[in-house]
């Protein structure tokens, strides 16, 4: 989390340098683009449920319209959770002992539509994203690893702004989020139907 941080604060102070002069609030009215920082939390997961830092998210839009934007989102993170030593009953006749390292990496992406209640320099959201999710679920026990690759479909709705506080130059977004994937896990003793996570995202826009 400590490299993301400073990852992120190298970014902003490159975009700074980097901003022209003029008047205009952002760098261009009809487009957007954002680079951020994610946070989730899964819920109801059985494989990796704890709180996560390790995520970015990429996202760009064209505003049809004054207030409606269609574009295109990529994003992925990465849960872990470790389970100290204990057995599992892998079938009614073989168990197994052992301690666990639980990884799960999701990639969705997809499309994206955002309404955004003023054409201002804050500029409040909500939005819609839907596509695919790719995901892997990594077992590590002893020196072995069971792995599982998966497909799913995607959703995921957020609010948020993006705020443009300099004239001509770059801005910060933030979005709470709920994503949904119809992405299964069977893997030894673990199994799931879908993902799900809260999450917030906290990056710069221009």
């Amino acid at each position: 989390m400590k490299r993301i941080r400073i990852s992120l604060c190298a970014v902003l102070v490159i975009l700074l340098a980097c901003a022209p002069s003029g008047s205009k609030a952002q760098l261009s009215l009809n487009s957007y683009f954002n680079i951020d920082w994610q946070v989730n939390m899964p819920v109801g997961n059985k494989f990796a449920d704890g709180i996560s830092g390790w995520g970015m998210n990429f996202e760009g839009g064209y505003y049809v319209t004054d207030n409606i934007a269609v574009g295109a989102f990529l994003n992925f993170h990465t849960n872990n959770e470790y389970f100290s030593r204990r057995t599992l009953a892998l079938d009614k006749t073989l168990s197994l002992t052992t301690d666990q390292q639980h990884q799960m990496f999701t990639l969705p992406f997809g499309a994206l539509v955002r309404y955004r209640f003023v054409e201002a320099d804050f500029q409040p959201y909500v939005g819609m994203k839907l596509g695919l999710c790719y995901s892997e679920f990594n077992d590590y026990y002893y020196i072995y690893v069971t792995e599982q690759n998966k497909w799913g479909f995607y959703m995921s709705p957020e609010v948020g702004f993006n705020w443009y506080p300099w004239p001509n130059s770059i801005g910060f977004h933030a979005a709470l989020y709920y994503s949904f994937a119809t992405n299964k896990c069977n893997t030894m003793s673990y199994s799931q139907s879908s993902l799900s996570n809260f999450g917030l995202r906290i990056g710069v826009s221009f």
